[in-house]
């Protein structure tokens, strides 16, 4: 490589940190002179950060095109009428950057390219003879962040290597899945990253199945949890944990008694207030899926985990009702809902199964119930995983591991997306 003098190259260093770096990657970023800010998530890489850059991305072509991959760009601007049709444009229009052409049609900048490229393999590959293909590219994508920060960390306008493969079926589909798995590992070892391998929720791409290459980092943006005995480890969207503790408090012949507890609505007063452990408290959360109210009841302590909660109701949408929907359905402000009595559906977080002698909400302002048992006191309960993973549970996977909660930065990710694109678009 030809040497080049330090006066011919641009190479702007900082003595002091700028105040918009907040963690150590952007302060150097900025101080080493490798990128500077145009506007909130918009950079531009100055020459040593485009070396560095490329020298990166070089690491990826090597090992794609080791697995097999075929390189293709695709186009970043895409027609809308194109994530309607996937069924994606919902679930992304509030981080998707939209605008109309000359003739007002309406466009997208991609965020990613499921949609474009499940249409090229339906027009260009004619035999199932040509499978498997696993086409990659290395793009600009957009996303209209809320907040970005951290730097490149969380930009509006980033690099991305994304690749799809089209497969005969599951067999050969597992087979593409493995080969990307195996490049991602040889492609972080090159570049020096220590990466912890987690189970993923599969999220707005669909599919099956999914693992997230994570950077354990304090500045991480996303929960992770580890065994500390065994090898399982998940993100906090996909973590089972077995919540450890007691279920049954006392005499389960004791018919529910409401007791006054004015004022106290958190669990914490409640607890405080009666004089008993938080964990004997139940909390019941008024959700509204597909449009038709459900109550859900969890530990006291614990905080549900919507992705699970979607899937066990079988619904495409969720969210926490609006106030005047929790009085509609309990007939009491929000903060004193309770399971017994109520008329809508009503499911349970699984490890409260066997759960006796409890307090819940009594549906009633400045009114807690004692003494519930929920077998008897809520018929047809269904109990479902319905709750976050924390520090301290279980491990599900080995007899007496304990759970140990990280933080992360996603580097990778790998889907088995199945026919979901296939079927819809092909």
């Amino acid at each position: 490589m030809a040497a080049i003098r330090w006066t011919k190259q641009l190479i702007p260093t900082l003595r002091e940190v700028p105040q918009e770096a907040e963690i150590p990657s952007h302060q150097w970023m900025l101080r080493a002179g490798l990128i500077r800010k145009l506007s909130g998530g918009l950079y531009t890489f100055l020459p040593l950060g485009l070396r560095a850059l490329r020298k990166v991305e070089a690491i990826i072509r090597e090992e794609m095109d080791r697995a097999g991959a075929l390189e293709i760009l695709m186009p970043a601007l895409q027609p809308r009428e194109l994530w309607e049709e996937s069924g994606r444009f919902e679930v992304l229009k509030h981080v998707m950057f939209q605008m109309k052409d000359r003739q007002q049609r309406d466009m997208v900048l991609g965020p990613t390219h499921e949609e474009v490229v499940t249409g090229l393999a339906a027009n260009e590959i004619s035999s199932y003879r040509a499978l498997p293909k696993n086409f990659y590219q290395i793009q600009t994508k957009f996303r209209d962040e809320i907040r970005p920060r951290f730097g490149l960390m969380r930009a509006k306008e980033f690099i991305m290597k994304d690749a799809y493969s089209f497969d005969t079926g599951w067999d050969q589909a597992d087979g593409s899945y493995q080969a990307m798995y195996d490049a991602y590992v040889r492609i972080f070892r090159r570049c020096g990253l220590r990466t912890k391998i987690v189970e993923a929720d599969t999220g707005a791409m669909g599919g099956s199945s999914s693992h997230e290459f994570m950077v354990l980092a304090d500045a991480g943006e996303d929960g992770l949890v580890e065994c500390d005995r065994c090898s399982y480890a998940a993100n906090l969207e996909r973590a089972e944990g077995i919540r450890r503790g007691r279920v049954a408090w006392g005499d389960a012949a004791q018919a529910p008694e409401p007791v006054s507890t004015p004022g106290q609505k958190t669990i914490e007063q409640v607890s405080a207030f009666l004089k008993i452990d938080p964990a004997r408290l139940l909390k019941t959360l008024i959700y509204v899926a597909d449009g038709d109210p459900v109550a859900v009841v969890l530990p006291g302590d614990r905080e549900v985990n919507e992705i699970k909660l979607r899937k066990a109701l079988g619904a495409g949408e969720i969210g926490l009702a609006a106030d005047d929907v929790v009085q509609q359905v309990t007939g009491a402000p929000v903060g004193f809902a309770g399971p017994v009595g109520l008329t809508v559906r009503v499911i349970a977080e699984q490890s409260l199964e066997g759960t006796e002698d409890a307090v819940t909400g009594a549906n009633q302002e400045d009114v807690h119930l004692q003494h519930v048992t929920l077998a008897r006191d809520v018929p047809g309960l269904q109990y479902h995983d319905l709750m976050l993973a924390a520090e301290g549970d279980g491990c599900p996977r080995c007899t007496d591991g304990t759970l140990q909660a990280k933080r992360g930065i996603e580097v990778g990710h790998v889907f088995k997306l199945g026919t979901k694109y296939s079927e819809t678009l092909g």
